[in-house]
């Protein structure tokens, strides 16, 4: 599964126990997916579904969490071939990459018990839960590279995986951030570059203050750059090429107000649509 290619987060970006996520899941339109859904019951867990393999790649647990997969750029290059001149004794395959997107699921499933007893890095137990959780998936599968959030009121931690090199976690400050393909914040990867920018001296005062600025960055296209006019910067939602621009989230609250707004499609062609029901009925889990 493809996965989430622009996030931006702002973690406690209205004030203490606030979030704001928004998301372009960019993909291969013939892959078939689901619109947002309530994927778990216990603990409650939502967000959009990958038929082919059934994970997520954006997923909301409970009011308290979001956690957005990433596919990340390999740094480490394959091998040369072997000189097939010498005999060789034939070696086993390696074991088949898991999806990504269950791994998000396990993240956002992380059990309520482990979360009130861990003693992990975090003084969010569930930061520490889900962390915890992640690593135990990653030592019984293994997985293409990716970035892996989790935000939440209280805590946010970026993972970075990559067979062959050594997992990096990342604690993130309060502000506004971006992630992409690359490390977060990464001002050398051109569209992270232009958001930073935008979002540098931004400061909403209210939740559609956030919601009216996420979904206007989520929709931009190339445009020319403030800073050199000569230059085009990169468009965030994307129309041409294999993976475009199939869907946009946008998740954000205040300890007195929760809102999920989602877009089956490009923002700039169809209006977001209210998901919030979705976090507070009682309905079946997919599955289920």
């Amino acid at each position: 599964m493809r996965t989430v290619c622009t996030l931006i987060i702002g973690y406690q970006a209205l004030g203490p126990g606030s979030l704001a996520i928004a998301a372009n899941r960019d993909e291969d339109p013939s892959r078939p997916s689901d619109p947002p859904m309530t994927l778990r019951l216990d603990p409650r867990v939502v967000g959009g579904r990958d038929r082919l393999a059934g994970g997520t790649w954006l997923a909301i647990r409970e009011r308290r969490a979001v956690i957005a997969m990433l596919n990340r750029r390999p740094t480490i290059r394959q091998a040369p071939p072997s000189d097939r001149s010498k005999p060789t004794s034939p070696a086993a395959p390696p074991p088949p990459l898991r999806s990504r997107g269950l791994l998000t699921l396990d993240v956002a499933s992380a059990g309520e018990a482990a979360a009130s007893s861990s003693s992990g890095p975090f003084a969010d137990p569930l930061a520490s839960a889900a962390l915890a959780s992640a690593f135990g998936a990653l030592r019984s599968a293994r997985y293409a590279p990716f970035s892996l959030a989790f935000v939440a009121p209280e805590a946010c931690w970026v993972l970075d995986h990559e067979e062959g090199r050594e997992d990096r976690v990342q604690g993130v400050d309060p502000g506004w951030h971006v992630l992409t393909h690359q490390d977060l914040d990464d001002s050398s990867e051109p569209r992270a570059a232009r958001l930073l920018r935008e979002l540098r001296d931004w400061k909403p005062v209210s939740l559609d203050d956030v919601e009216r600025g996420l979904e206007a960055r989520l929709g931009e296209h190339t445009a020319p750059d403030p800073t050199d006019p000569s230059r085009l910067e990169p468009p965030v939602c994307i129309h041409e090429g294999r993976m475009v621009t199939v869907s946009c989230s946008v998740v954000c609250w205040t300890p007195h107000e929760t809102r999920y707004r989602h877009v089956e499609g490009r923002p700039c062609e169809r209006p977001f649509e209210d998901r919030s029901g979705l976090l507070y009925q009682p309905s079946r889990a997919v599955g289920g």
